[in-house]
């Protein structure tokens, strides 16, 4: 395999082709994450701007959380025949389109058909991504804690990005800038040459040794379908509403900012909460490099309840809080409850042959973001009838559940030894 693809004209490597890969997965990444914290943290700037309530501004946003993981198969599909590389362009360039156009609109309707342009070509990010890394790299988990860490950055950055554009320039001018951005990438990487062939052969789940049972990776992965259906039901509800839940029960930060002479003190509340949910995201990106180091020394599948489980008293403890005690709390559920990711993958792809994987990821994503994307309409429910605080009870009631079918897994994986390293 060529691993000297991008040379310069005196034949010099200039990057090997593994650092190529994790460089633009990990750049995609960082996108498809920033987009998805982008919007709920310009949710209050936007009920002042289109002039209604929250809960009607938060579901704006749903046929983008929709396209976000109904297009994740067929761009999977897409993905192991045309190649991961072009994949990842139109990726840059779609969502780049997508975000120009949402910095024109002014009406709801147009708001709608630009995220969900966003949305759709969002989708292809992690089927093609992270396929393009369990097949290029040769230590798969850390690679994964590293692809993780990035997509962590974009989840910091997006609510800090747009709390301060916002506060400076308004939403607009913000979804303008992450547009034109993103669309620099997809030109670069038109003109980089990546080779996507398997670095290692496939793997399967070992037998341990004296068990003579065969193994049955389709059955486990249709368990493992529906652990990250819950998982995403978990995942969406906490992010589309977090920013919103800071701006109303963590405002010292804010208390702080006005014993300065602050002209906009909406924009100076709002881009207090965001400024926190960003130090929340940070410390995930911490449980991103644990997970993925985890997952390459021990067995897959206690690693993978293990981070859930720990996940579930932090959630619970963020329903009853408010202030610093919220804003911890938070932290350590987002280590734990992202801090997963780098396992979870690596148990995909140690359950899928390699010319399936896009598809395998794929299926993945259309599960914890398509279905994930009934949270817009579960959250607003729940904030309508009982308030915001009662979300994260339903956060915690999902958990609960998924550890359940994990159990489950577990128990169907009975004599596999399952680790990354077989």
């Amino acid at each position: 395999m060529d691993q000297q693809a991008w040379n310069d004209e005196d034949g010099v490597s200039l990057m090997s082709n593994e650092n190529k890969i994790v460089l633009f997965a990990c750049v995609g990444h960082f996108f498809t994450h920033f987009y998805e914290l982008l919007f709920p943290s310009l949710a209050i700037p936007l009920t002042i701007y289109l002039g209604l309530p929250l809960a009607d501004v938060l579901t704006l946003s749903f046929l983008m959380y929709l396209l976000y993981g109904l297009g994740a198969l067929p761009w999977g599909f897409f993905s192991d025949r045309v190649g991961h590389r072009i994949s990842i362009v139109i990726f840059f360039v779609g969502t780049g389109a997508g975000a120009v156009l949402t910095s024109f609109a002014q009406e709801p309707a147009f708001i709608v058909a630009s995220l969900a342009m966003i949305g759709f070509f969002a989708s292809i990010y992690h089927p093609a991504g992270t396929a393009l890394i369990t097949h290029g790299t040769r230590k798969r988990g850390m690679a994964l804690g590293i692809n993780g860490v990035a997509g962590n950055l974009g989840l910091v950055s997006a609510p800090f990005v747009a709390g301060l554009f916002n506060w400076l320039f308004g939403w607009q001018i913000t979804y303008l800038l992450i547009g034109i951005v993103a669309l620099f990438w997809g030109i670069i990487l038109i003109f980089v040459s990546i080779d996507e062939e398997p670095v290692v052969p496939d793997t399967k789940p070992a037998p341990v040794p004296g068990n003579s049972s065969r193994n049955n990776n389709g059955r486990l992965f249709i368990i493992l379908c529906v652990i990250m259906t819950i998982s995403g039901l978990a995942y969406r509800s906490n992010s589309i509403v977090l920013p919103s839940y800071l701006e109303f029960k963590a405002q010292f930060l804010f208390d702080l900012f006005t014993r300065f002479k602050i002209g906009d003190l909406q924009g100076a509340k709002t881009f207090s909460a965001t400024l926190l949910a960003s130090c929340i995201y940070i410390i995930s990106t911490v449980g991103q490099l644990a997970g993925g180091r985890l997952a390459d020394k021990y067995d897959l599948r206690f690693m993978y309840i293990l981070f859930h489980s720990l996940s579930l008293p932090f959630v619970v403890i963020m329903a009853f809080t408010g202030q610093m005690w919220l804003v911890i709390a938070a932290s350590l559920y987002v280590f734990f409850a992202l801090g997963m990711q780098p396992i979870e993958n690596s148990l995909i792809a140690k359950l899928t042959p390699s010319k399936w994987r896009s598809t395998a990821f794929g299926l993945k994503f259309i599960l914890t973001f398509g279905v994930g994307s009934l949270a817009v309409y579960i959250v607003g429910w729940i904030k309508e009838y009982w308030s915001l605080s009662a979300v994260y009870l339903f956060v915690a009631l999902t958990i609960v559940l998924l550890i359940s079918v994990i159990i489950v897994l577990i128990a169907t994986s009975r004599g596999m030894s399952c680790r990354n390293t077989d």
